[in-house]
This record gives structure tokens, C-alpha cells and sequence, in this order.
């Protein structure tokens, strides 16, 4: 897991690196074309260039005083001032709770504190409102594990791999999990975020 676990915060310096820009009105024909390539690229700088690219699509956001509150919230994360990110991401949501990106950061903030099931929680709402968010899911499948709830971090890493190929040490995580077995997820909801997955 130590390996997966580094690869979550290399996602994670991606993910606190994106530039904050107003939205575009194709953003989702650019992010489509980016998971496209990113799916078929094999460079490793090209993947890393295309992973950049998904998260700086996710942190647009398209009304100032938003981005604002984005931007504040990611600043304070990076000083490790946790505590007050996740009450400026909370403020985002309040405001725009379509935000997917809102929900994901905050989840990140809350992993990092030690509070899984409020984290759990966010990551439900930020894939709910993007289905192709490899970083949720490879946070929902550290949790699950971590919780010993292997069927469905199997179904996380799963998604996650779905949607990034390139996730180092995935492979082998998703192996060991299946070696160990488990029996929650029976209940027509995988990841145990009271939805089916997509």
C-alpha cells in the first residue's frame, strides 16, 4: 500500500498545483479529449502532462468570488492550515454545491485530518457530480481498505483505473485486495456511496 499511498500524494501535489482560471464553456469537450489521451498515451511526461491538465479543468471555476473561495481554500491546505481550508471549501459548496471540485477538496482536507467518514462523505458527493474523478476513487479505495472493506476499494481502485490507466502501483493494490477477499458490496452498491456505480 506504501506505494499506492505515495502515488495518492503525487495526486494530490497535482491537484493542489492546478491553476484556478474561470471555466471555459467546452470544458467538457477538453476534459473528454483529455481523458481520451491520457487513456492512450504511453510517455510518462505526456501522462504527467495530461493528468495536470484533468486537474486544472476540475479547479476551474467560472463566477470570481468562487474562485476565489477556491483559491484561498487550496492556499490554505498547502500551508497545512487544514482546519480553515475545510471551512472555506465548506463556504464554496454552500454557494456553488455543483462544484465537484469543492467537494473533492475538502474530502482531501478531511482525509488528511484523520476524519475518514466525513472524507468518505465528499468523495460520494465529488463522484456523484463527476464520474471520471480517478482522484476521488483512489482516495475512496485507500479509505475502504484502510477500513477493511476490501470488495469495495477492489470497486474504487477499479473505477479509478478506469478512468487513469497510469496509476502507479494499482494494479498490484487491486491484486492484493482480491487475494484477501471480503464480502461487503453485495448490496448493489459498490463503492458504499448509496448509489450504484458508473
Amino acid at each position: 500500500m506504501n506505494v499506492l499511498r505515495a502515488c495518492l500524494f503525487a495526486l494530490l501535489g497535482l491537484m493542489l498545483g492546478a491553476n484556478v482560471q474561470a471555466q471555459n464553456a467546452g470544458s467538457e469537450t477538453v476534459l473528454d479529449t483529455l481523458f481520451i489521451k491520457l487513456r492512450e498515451a504511453s510517455d510518462p511526461t505526456a501522462i504527467q502532462s495530461l493528468e495536470a491538465a484533468i486537474w486544472e479543468q476540475w479547479a476551474m471555476v467560472p463566477d470570481m468570488g468562487q474562485r476565489a473561495l477556491m483559491m484561498r481554500g487550496i492556499a490554505e491546505m498547502q500551508q497545512h492550515d487544514l482546519k480553515t481550508s475545510i471551512e472555506t471549501f465548506t463556504r464554496l459548496i454552500g454557494v456553488a454545491p455543483d462544484l465537484s471540485e469543492a467537494w473533492n477538496k475538502r474530502a482531501t482536507a478531511h482525509w488528511l485530518m484523520g476524519n475518514f467518514p466525513a472524507s468518505l462523505t465528499d468523495i460520494c458527493e465529488t463522484v456523484k457530480r463527476e464520474p471520471r474523478h480517478f482522484g476521488a476513487y483512489s482516495g475512496l479505495g485507500m479509505i475502504r481498505a484502510e477500513m477493511g472493506e476490501n470488495v469495495r476499494a477492489i470497486a474504487a481502485f477499479e473505477l479509478a483505473r478506469r478512468w487513469n490507466p497510469h496509476i502507479p502501483g494499482i494494479e498490484s493494490e487491486i491484486e492484493r485486495l482480491k487475494a484477501l477477499g471480503g464480502a461487503e458490496g453485495g448490496d448493489g452498491d459498490p463503492l458504499g456511496c448509496g448509489r450504484p456505480s458508473t
